[in-house]
């Protein structure tokens, strides 16, 4: 029995170490040379409806007359470990209608909205809004789940992020590229938002919008950007592009970046 035993375990070590035993990943692996010029390469290798979205709901209940689900969903796979994303989920009480719907951005050092959602409910809407940022969820619980980036992560943890294309220890390739960037994995949970509404049988999926504000102004013209599935985007006090080049008459007024600026401006920048 001893050497059975043996062999089943170096069987079972190779595996781990050819990688045999880890998730695949939701994106494909890129070299140096493969990395996207543009917004369309950036995204033509990326199926937001792909992967199951595996939801949890961790509660639900009703709350100034609308309903209101503290929810999970699975982001995806990024180097061998799993993304996942809380989120408030609203809706009206009648739930044998179809709604329109909006993914509600929060911006930066804020978490999911729970006030606006649940008002956006009362106007006949049903609303998404993901915890980006992963701070604590309004009305959490010991013991709570909540967002976990596992091996990534876009939140500002580490602000240069946002404007980098350089690689880390929590960045996706080991080169210069877009997906390095903070906003490609945000870019990425909001349009899993818009799936999680696709999936609803109370969502219209052909009226689906998005919206935010500051950097979730950002994240809704990001997503409205690649993601035909909105069909109306409201950004505000954020959203705009050119925040790389100096404004008219103003020298020195351009965002400081790190990594190739033409790559940066043809890929990931607002106005791209």
């Amino acid at each position: 029995m001893q050497p059975i035993r043996f062999l089943l375990l170096a069987s079972l070590l190779s595996l781990l170490a050819h990688g045999f035993l880890y998730a695949e990943d939701s994106i494909p692996k890129w070299t140096e040379d493969e990395v996207a010029q543009t917004v369309k390469q950036l995204w033509q290798d990326y199926n937001p409806r792909k992967e199951p979205l595996n939801v949890k709901t961790v509660r639900s209940w009703q709350q100034d007359g609308v309903n209101v689900h503290y929810v999970i969903y699975n982001v995806g796979t990024f180097k061998g470990q799993l993304s996942t994303m809380a989120a408030f989920y609203t809706t009206p009480l009648d739930t044998k209608k179809k709604y329109p719907a909006v993914v509600n951005i929060h911006g930066g050092g804020q978490r999911a909205y729970l006030r606006s959602s649940v008002e956006y409910a009362q106007r006949g809407y049903c609303c998404i809004s993901p915890n980006w940022g992963g701070r604590v969820m309004e009305l959490a619980r010991p013991g709570d789940l909540n967002t976990n980036w596992g091996a990534v992560d876009p939140t500002q943890a580490d602000p240069s992020g946002y404007s980098s294309l350089q690689p880390g220890p929590k960045k996706i390739d080991p080169f210069e590229s877009p997906r390095n960037n903070h906003w490609y994995l945000l870019t990425i949970a909001c349009r899993r938002a818009i799936t999680y509404l696709e999936s609803r049988n109370e969502v219209d999926a052909n009226r689906i919008g998005v919206l935010g504000h500051s950097m979730g102004g950002r994240l809704t013209g990001f997503v409205a950007g690649c993601d035909n599935r909105v069909k109306a985007a409201s950004p505000s006090v954020g959203g705009s592009g050119f925040l790389y080049q100096n404004m008219q008459m103003i020298p020195k007024s351009a965002r400081g970046l790190r990594g190739d600026p033409n790559l940066f401006q043809r890929t990931i920048s607002g106005e791209s």
